[in-house]
């Protein structure tokens, strides 16, 4: 199995971390199941089409443009969302080391609005109209917004929202833009993967110095990834329509993965992998 998988991890780019879970999805039919991921990403020069019921993508795989909606509408709500917590942490909580965390988030805030307003465009192209979003996805938003202590909400925010979230959103777009490169390419954009030179040294700054406490950072980084895995939960009706339910297992557990493997890297002792399942089994309770 190693033989197999650890060249395709280094062909397209994926971390050795994420294999535990890539030999998680594969366990049980290997070979049908690899050639089935890859055939979602590895398009070669084959388009997909679009059309006001469904898209194709080059693999064949045939999905009602409802489903699609209702990922990307969670999407949408989750820029607007985000946009709206930092402004009003903005307005209403300046505190103690509200000068050195104003300029960053207020700059968030704003690129966030145009993120949501580039989702909402590509629905728009789509012919898809924005809906409410499911409980599960706004008691995300409402946990961050009632995080009061400046570099809590940057942990918060930029650790463990962004890597959980932006690693969703890649996915979709590696998948779909062939179907829909005129769309998508603005979509990317959305998904910040990158810090700046400002967050990762604050973010250094707060968890080398113990400017908020390990139980303190992993308790946000629980309370933020269960309810992100609860928001996945809440569509699952989606992906087991669509039948890629095993997929988006993957992708939900590398993306609770992701924010974990970071703060192990930051000097954190934590075994990823097991943290990623007791996080799921606590949020079912």
């Amino acid at each position: 199995m190693d033989k197999i998988v650890y060249p395709i991890l280094d062909k397209y780019g994926v971390p050795k971390w994420v294999s535990p879970f890539i030999f998680s999805y594969i366990k049980g039919d290997p070979l049908n199941a690899i050639k089935r991921g890859v055939s979602f990403i590895d398009v070669k020069r084959k388009k997909g089409e679009v059309t006001k019921k469904n898209i194709f993508l080059p693999n064949g795989y045939k999905f009602d443009t409802s489903s699609i909606a209702a990922v990307m509408n969670i999407f949408m709500y989750s820029e607007n969302r985000v946009s709206e917590v930092m402004s009003g942490w903005l307005s209403h909580s300046a505190g103690r080391d509200f000068l050195a965390y104003k300029d960053y988030f207020s700059s968030l805030s704003q690129n966030d609005k145009r993120h949501a307003k580039a989702v909402k465009n590509l629905m728009e192209g789509l012919g898809v109209k924005p809906a409410a979003v499911k409980k599960e996805v706004e008691g995300t938003f409402n946990y961050l917004e009632g995080i009061e202590s400046w570099p809590e909400r940057l942990i918060a925010s930029e650790v463990v929202l962004k890597r959980s979230y932006s690693t969703f959103g890649i996915v979709f777009y590696k998948v779909f833009y062939a179907a829909s490169p005129e769309f998508l390419r603005s979509f990317v954009k959305v998904f910040r993967s990158e810090e700046d030179s400002w967050e990762s040294n604050e973010i250094q700054h707060i968890l080398k110095e113990g400017i908020i406490g390990k139980e303190r950072v992993m308790e946000i980084t629980e309370e933020m990834l269960k309810r992100f895995y609860l928001s996945v939960l809440a569509y699952s009706g989606v992906s087991k329509k669509e039948k890629i339910d095993k997929e988006v297992k993957l992708i939900t557990e590398v993306s609770m993965a992701y924010p974990l493997q970071f703060l192990k890297e930051s000097g954190f002792d934590i075994d990823v992998e097991y943290e990623v399942k007791r996080i799921e089994k606590s949020a079912k309770r």
